[in-house]
């Protein structure tokens, strides 16, 4: 008895030390150094739904609104602040640390081992980025509807399914994909489970879970009086349009495919080897526990590196390197390998050294956030600049010197604030409607080349509409568009000039980083 509470005491004592860690090293991280269109991607737009805004309904979206909801929970709790922003991820972060925790002891890996691997995590899963982002997001919300599956496999509980299908429908409307990668494999698994097992409570949970989500996520539509037509279009249809484009025209290779994520597959090539030539220690293997959480491992892995191999953004899933290594203890334990202390501790050095690696690569240098050849001791507190930012550490890829940046900033806030008028910013500095307190009406999240229908798209008319409309119905008078690139005639066509006609303006050249465009009488803006 003595030694079962001394053992839970150890798992306790561990668990409180892995959130204490998860949560301050993600915090520390996050708050160094910023890539404005990322960094800033739900900061004003959660701050607008307490003004009363709504995503899709008030400013345009490519990708989930979960997150923006969630975001303006937290700064409704902790305050309109850049704290508030860290504290989201950052709890994100001790959530995967934990889950994962209880998902290894659960499946009676020595505590001594899943300290290691927990440590790791805590690095190498949310850090990367540090303030919220959406691929984390989707991807770590299905990493919980996949440890489900593996509760669902040792504990036999149909019930379970309910929460994997909740779950990636919380991924899903963080980010569409990866979680729709997510959705097919694991509904291939389910299916496959049902086969193996007869039991149609199985695909009876995991249809209640995801229709549960649709009932309560229906209400919240109507309660905030969302079109569900805008909501299929801006969720679904326009990002398929630009999806399908992109697959299409991606070259893979051996270093997109193989070369960057080498230490996953060790890793995994480790786990799958062991079932190869020890599954005969366990009796019905097809049948077992073992073959289960392999087939999900699988499934889990490689619809992260298919989502890794087609996205844009710079590589997060290393966390996996640490995630598979406590699975092949797990395998290890399984088969009752004799003499498997250099198996284990060759795969803990290998997953120390990669944790070692990629600390240095994204947490230290930021890659993440394209800061790795920047000279982030250079790096400004932001508080003389605004006491809502006062704990980050100021330095973005943009600009060599901070200090010339932010003096660029002070203008642009110091414009904004003086001019009383209904105003509309287009920014990658999204955090000016926060600090100064006001709905600056931004029309879209994010202004790149798929944020929003360009005039080759079939959905063109339906974003001017939007656009014009925005215009009209917040009574804007002034639109400024700030850009840390110098803003061009193309630049400024993409933005608005293809949408709404210049007659509709009167251009004024504040410098060559910001514009000013002043609302006058056209034929587009006859209400």
């Amino acid at each position: 008895m003595s030694h079962l509470v001394k053992y839970k005491y150890k798992e306790f004592s561990l668990i409180i030390f892995i959130s204490l860690f998860a949560f301050f090293i993600n915090f520390q991280v996050g708050s160094n150094g910023v890539f404005p269109v990322d960094t800033f991607i739900h900061y004003d737009f959660a701050y607008r739904i307490l003004l009363g805004d709504d995503p899709i309904k008030d400013y345009w979206i490519v990708h989930g609104l979960l997150i923006d909801y969630l975001q303006s929970i937290f700064f409704y709790i902790f305050g309109n602040n850049w704290k508030s922003y860290l504290i989201h991820s950052s709890l994100l972060n001790v959530a995967v640390a934990i889950s994962s925790i209880l998902i290894f002891i659960n499946l009676r890996i020595k505590l001594k081992y899943i300290f290691i691997i927990s440590v790791s995590l805590s690095l190498l899963a949310y850090p990367v980025s540090g303030s919220p982002f959406l691929d984390l997001h989707s991807s770590f919300f299905s990493l919980f509807s996949f440890y489900f599956i593996i509760l669902w496999i040792t504990k036999k509980k149909n019930y379970l399914w309910f929460f994997v299908s909740f779950f990636l429908c919380l991924a899903f409307f963080s980010k569409q994909v990866p979680a729709a990668y997510f959705m097919i494999t694991f509904s291939l698994l389910n299916l496959i489970y049902y086969l193996n097992t007869k039991d149609l409570s199985l695909i009876y949970y995991y249809i209640l879970g995801a229709f549960t989500f649709i009932v309560f996520f229906t209400l919240f539509l109507i309660l905030r009086e969302i079109n569900l037509n805008d909501l299929i279009l801006q969720i679904f249809l326009f990002p398929q349009s630009i999806g399908t484009d992109r697959y299409l025209n991606y070259i893979l290779n051996l270093n997109n495919t193989i070369l960057e994520f080498k230490f996953i597959y060790i890793v995994l090539f480790g786990i799958i080897f062991l079932n190869l030539f020890f599954y005969k220690n366990i009796r019905n293997y097809f049948d077992s526990d073992e073959f289960k959480i392999l087939i999900a491992i699988i499934f889990f892995v490689l619809s992260n590196i298919f989502h890794q191999v087609y996205t844009k953004n710079q590589i997060y899933i290393f966390y996996l390197i640490p995630l598979l290594t406590g699975f092949l203890i797990y395998f290890i334990n399984a088969f009752k390998i004799k003499k498997n202390f250099f198996i284990i501790y060759s795969f803990l050095a290998l997953c120390i050294f990669a944790t070692i690696k990629y600390t240095d690569r994204y947490n230290i240098d930021r890659k993440f956030h394209e800061l790795e050849n920047v000279k982030k001791s250079n790096s400004i507190k932001m508080g003389s600049f605004s006491e809502n930012l006062k704990s980050l550490n100021w330095i973005s890829p943009y600009f060599e010197n901070p200090d010339e940046e932010l003096k660029i900033l002070k203008n642009l806030h110091d414009i904004l604030k003086n001019d009383k008028s209904n105003k509309m910013l287009i920014t990658e500095y999204n955090f000016f409607s926060s600090i100064l307190s006001e709905n600056l009406n931004t029309p879209s999240r994010t202004f790149d080349n798929i944020s929003y229908p360009k005039k080759n798209s079939k959905y063109f008319e339906v974003y001017k509409e939007f656009l014009i409309n925005k215009i009209l119905s917040k009574k804007i008078q002034n639109l400024y568009i700030f850009d840390p690139k110098k803003i061009d005639q193309e630049r400024l066509e993409h933005l608005i000039f293809d949408y709404v006609s210049k007659d509709c303006f009167k251009l004024m050249d504040i410098n060559s980083l910001l514009k000013k465009l002043v609302v006058r009488k056209c034929n587009e803006f006859k209400s």
